[in-house]
């Protein structure tokens, strides 16, 4: 077997859970304190609505906002997330609900509650959760878990839920769709080794029970016959059959680190199939730091998008200052018709130039900006140079279309642009993550962007909304965790967003 490679830099992936001790845990509830409370609008009939991200089920997506590094009585980086509900006036910082982790100042550590955000329906009853990351260690293992705060009429639960069996190792990663074809969630978590010492992660199987429990689980290897471990993962249906597919981002175990690639599990009711791995138009490996799913071209398949938000020796890439790069989808995989693109600042169309450490790549989201019923993709750009100052961060939008994602009719936004609150800072890091969501259910996603080191890592989100033509500055609004109520002194507010 070939070895795809490449020379990885530092990462900052969305996925990815810094490396630190925890909060000692209990299996079972954890007790969180709720700063405000949540004022949702009246819930419909469970059954009539499952958008998977719809907290209180009145049939408008909610938006979580994580700051994980707040400090919550006298534990430091405990962590905090807020969550703004929709309606059909849109967001409004008004209904809103706080959710923070319990000050367990005799613990040894730290949790990051609010960490790699993800949110779905598990128990099925027309109530979306959220789920987040903790760190748990006692020590400087740093063991992971995943916790969900369970949906309802009147929004989230204030007491998270340890989910059971759902390790987590090395990357943090995990997704959660269906997996099986059972119309259940399932939740794909990343382990470093299978029991036969191959790179691979845990499935467990939904719907989930209120006291953590799925409904059975399964270990899962990567690459045949190779020890490789997973760093990330996207889910979508990239076969166009009704279940959910798997885009791993898998790194090599026994050659030179930062050797890898994103290979391709296709589900299915008896488990996963290797498909190989992704690959250009040239036949070279595909790998990045950021990996999302969505159907680009309106095809009936999901096609994978991959961020390489880095700058190394690999000249023949079209990827100075970062870029992305799009494997089209199709019934036994990849698409055997349709090329991958590579796109990046120098692709006619796409506004500013490709510059080192640009980081094009970063926070990749995809929706459909512009009600043409083709899913766009958003990207950060946080080391964008703005004016002579370093790193102030900029984002792109850039369209789907019936031939796929394309430069044509790509936006460009930052905070000196016309319309956006505040002004661009060195430093900034503005587009460090995104998010699309539809508030209001006028078929079009509007654009958050959360920029956790704004205000001295205090952090800020804003909010571009999506009127006919797509996403625009004028009427965009932007506000950090002190306008919520929620702890706001370097809480790096931002820093993760529930799509």
């Amino acid at each position: 077997m070939t070895t795809p490679t490449h020379r990885r830099r530092p990462r900052s992936r969305r996925t990815l859970l810094v490396l630190a001790t925890g909060v000692a845990l209990v299996a079972g509830a954890v007790t969180v304190s709720a700063v405000g409370a949540a004022t949702p609008g009246a819930a419909t009939t469970p059954s009539s609505k499952r958008l998977h991200d719809d907290f209180n089920g009145d049939g408008h997506p909610d938006l979580a906002i994580g700051a994980p590094d707040s400090t919550v009585g006298t534990q430091a980086k405990a962590g905090a997330i807020s969550v703004l509900y929709g309606a059909s006036t849109g967001l409004a910082t008004s209904r809103k609900q706080v959710l923070t982790w319990p000050d367990r100042s005799t613990s040894p550590g730290r949790a990051w509650y609010g960490s790699a955000l993800q949110s779905a329906d598990l128990d099925r009853d027309g109530y979306a959760e959220l789920l987040s990351l903790v760190d748990t260690s006692a020590d400087t293992s740093s063991t992971r878990h995943l916790v969900v705060n369970w949906g309802g009429p009147k929004g989230l639960s204030a007491t998270p839920t340890l989910l059971k069996d759902a390790p987590i190792e090395y990357s943090g990663a995990f997704a959660v769709a269906d997996f099986d074809g059972d119309r259940n969630p399932d939740i794909v978590t990343a382990t470093d080794e299978d029991p036969e010492s191959l790179g691979g992660g845990t499935l467990v199987r939904g719907p989930f029970t209120r006291d953590g429990a799925g409904a059975g689980t399964a270990t899962f290897g990567v690459i045949p016959q190779e020890p490789w471990r997973a760093t990330g993962f996207a889910a979508g249906d990239v076969t166009g059959d009704g279940v959910a597919d798997l885009a791993v981002d898998a790194e090599f175990l026994d050659g030179d680190i930062g050797t890898g690639g994103t290979a391709l599990l296709v589900g299915g009711s008896a488990g996963f199939t290797y498909k190989g791995f992704l690959k250009d138009a040239q036949g070279r490996f595909v790998r990045g730091e950021d990996i999302e799913a969505g159907d680009l071209n309106k095809d009936g398949h999901a096609d994978i998008v991959v961020g390489r938000t880095f700058d190394d020796e690999d000249a023949d890439l079209p990827a100075k200052g970062g870029a992305v790069i799009v494997v089209y989808g199709g019934p036994g995989g990849a698409s055997t018709t349709r090329k991958p693109v590579w796109i990046n600042q120098d692709t006619a169309g796409v506004p500013g130039a490709g510059e080192w450490r640009d980081g094009m790549g970063s926070a990749l989201s995809i929706g459909d900006t512009n009600g043409d019923g083709y899913q766009d993709v958003v990207t950060g750009l946080p080391g964008e140079d703005l004016e002579g100052l370093t790193d102030a961060g900029s984002v792109l939008v850039l369209r789907g279309s019936a031939n796929g994602l394309t430069g044509t009719g790509a936006r460009a936004f930052t905070q000196n642009t016309a319309g956006v609150p505040g002004t661009a800072e060195q430093g900034d890091r503005f587009g460090a993550e995104t998010a699309l969501l539809d508030p209001d259910q006028n078929k079009r996603h509007s654009l958050v962007v959360g920029d956790p080191a704004e205000n001295a890592h205090n952090g800020s989100v804003w909010h571009f909304p999506a009127p006919t033509g797509g996403i625009t500055a004028s009427g965009s609004t932007s506000f950090g965790a002190a306008t919520l109520g929620a702890p706001s002194t370097r809480s790096r507010f931002g820093a993760s967003l529930a799509d």
